[in-house]
């Protein structure tokens, strides 16, 4: 990515986009007045805003890289992966969106000590933490590599100025402002995405030419590492991951009822499973349009340098945006979410059971502010170690206690029968697993003759089908044979009938003025996106930059007149 710089339209897009989001977070921080509305929205965010928000959270630039080198690669697998999003939300919206809602929380394990015991959810509290703290630093750290490459500064710069701006207005504005951002930042990348496949299929010269200089090896649906296998394991891991992660149950309980819930759920299955083709295909078309990079190894870089060969002046300010966004939409999702966990789960109910709700949320800003230190402190160690390796070991760290921290939190809410000695039992069978799972994983790669990376990957799909086997046994062996006392009996009965209760009219209310406010923030941010682009043409000397950029400039500006109109109809 060397040599590879911004030109001042970009500049224009990219520091005017950082100054957008930081006004978003002081915008909302005037509404933070409870620990509801800091981390769950107060239960009123909009079902399209949470299917947007739900959709933007699986994405960051280290997505961007990892899936467009595979599609370079391997090509229609890298699809097949990414679609197994969507069976994952389809199975969100049927069977645990109405769940996370009904069962009234502000943060995602609150509800572990209604249904199961104190010990379980302190332990769910405090288990999930490291994994993704450790995956956040990552996608930084990532993030960091392609400002550092498109704007000229140092990479320890370039993480300070990534970390420093998903703090503030995380800090600042909560989960409205995150899911606003996430709205703006979902902006972003469909512009961005959507200019880059009609470019790349221009290129080379037209649909039938783009068809048919794709290689045929790249249209199997498993090739290379990626076989059955591993695709049917990713599939379970990311069907767990969409459901319990806590970034995407808020997305599921800050809405205003179930129903709302569902429709926001179906709707990112429909978003992954349209965006997926047309993020990806690029990446496919580029082994005919840089076949260098198969000689040089290195196909990370194959997006990178498809927005610098095929997008105008100010466009690539926008998908470097997008790409910077893409991180800050997951990152800033999983401070909020850690931050009330730590504080509703672990401060108030341990330390401080009679904090007020205000202190509340100064306690959620100031972890908030500690966990993004903590982010930026990992992220500056990786940029200084040099080791490629520490990617492969945190992906294989997070994929041990991904079913043992969330896998047993799901059970709870679909099965009566689960005790909470039996999701202790599950979690310790689960990580236990995990751990030996791995250790006999690099125990066979050392000494099989000519280890392969199909063998590594074969053998990390049957090791997740192991972990989540193992999981599922040991939350049944410990419902079976260890008895449950009178008094959680009686708490899973009130829980499961609390989950049999719709949410009512009172409940699921919607403040007009808290509405008004929301629908107002959009329409500006729609319209400063557009107003960015116009700018970027004015300051571009390309004509075709003129041209492209003023045309979805304008259009955007435009679009923000529908939403007013759709504002003032409800009224």
């Amino acid at each position: 990515m060397n040599g590879m710089h911004l030109a001042a339209p970009d500049l224009v897009v990219v520091l005017g986009y950082f100054v957008l989001v930081l006004l978003i977070g002081m915008y909302f921080r005037r509404q933070q007045k409870t620990a509801e509305d800091y981390f769950a929205g107060g239960h009123q965010v909009s079902w399209w805003l949470a299917g947007i928000s739900h959709y933007m959270s699986g994405f960051s630039a280290f997505t961007f890289v990892v899936y467009s080198e595979i599609a370079y690669r391997y090509g229609l697998v890298a699809i097949i992966l990414f679609w197994t999003s969507v069976p994952a939300c389809i199975l969100g919206g049927a069977l645990f969106a109405k769940r996370w809602r009904r069962a009234r929380i502000i943060t995602p394990v609150e509800f572990l000590e209604q249904r199961c015991s104190l010990t379980v959810r302190q332990t769910f509290a405090w288990a999930a933490i490291p994994a993704k703290i450790f995956e956040d630093s990552l996608k930084i750290f990532t993030t960091a590599l392609f400002l550092s490459a498109g704007m000229g500064l140092g990479i320890g710069m370039s993480i300070l100025l990534c970390t420093l701006i998903v703090i503030a207005y995380t800090v600042l504005g909560g989960l409205l402002a995150l899911v606003v951002t996430d709205y703006l930042q979902f902006i972003m990348k469909a512009l961005a995405i959507l200019l880059l496949l009609p470019l790349a299929v221009w290129r080379l010269g037209g649909l039938a030419a783009s068809f048919h200089s794709v290689p045929r090896d790249l249209l199997h649906a498993h090739a290379g590492p990626y076989s059955w296998v591993y695709i049917l394991s990713y599939l379970l891991i990311v069907c767990i991951s969409y459901n319990g992660s806590w970034s995407f149950a808020q997305k599921y309980y800050s809405v205003p009822d179930e129903r709302s819930g569902q429709r926001a759920a179906y709707l990112a299955a429909a978003l992954n499973f349209v965006g997926t083709p047309i993020l990806l295909l690029p990446a496919m078309m580029a082994r005919s349009l840089m076949p260098q990079f198969s000689a040089t190894h290195k196909p990370q870089d194959v997006y990178v340098q498809l927005i610098f060969t095929l997008l105008p002046p100010g466009m690539i300010g926008i998908i470097i945006a997008a790409l910077f966004s893409a991180t800050m939409a997951t990152v800033s999702a999983d401070l909020n979410a850690i931050a009330g966990v730590l504080t509703k789960d672990v401060y108030q109910r341990i330390l401080r059971p009679h904090t007020s709700e205000r202190a509340l949320v100064t306690v959620g800003r100031t972890l908030t502010f500690v966990l993004g230190s903590l982010l930026l402190s990992l992220s500056l160690w990786l940029a200084h170690s040099h080791q490629d390796s520490l990617f492969h070991v945190m992906v294989t760290a997070f994929g041990v206690l991904l079913s043992p921290t969330l896998l047993p939190m799901l059970a709870t809410l679909l099965f009566p029968k689960l005790t909470s000695r039996g999701v202790l039992a599950g979690f310790t069978t689960g990580l236990a697993s995990g751990i030996l799972t791995l250790c006999a994983k690099t125990w066979l790669m050392s000494h099989s003759a000519g280890p392969t990376q199909a063998l590594d990957y074969q053998l990390e799909g049957i090791s997740i089908f192991i972990n989540v086997a193992a999981t599922c046994a040991g939350m049944w062996a410990g419902s079976r044979w260890l008895n449950i006392t009178p008094d959680e009996q009686a708490r899973t009965n009130a829980f499961f009938a609390r989950l049999q209760r719709p949410i009512t009219a009172a409940e699921s209310h919607v403040s007009e003025r808290q509405s008004e406010g929301t629908s107002h923030i959009l329409r500006l941010s729609t319209a400063s996106v557009g107003a960015l682009l116009v700018a970027a043409g004015l300051l571009s000397h390309s004509p075709q930059a003129r041209w492209v950029d003023g045309i979805l400039g304008s259009l955007l500006l435009l679009s923000a007149i529908p939403l007013r109109q759709l504002r003032q109809r409800r009224s």
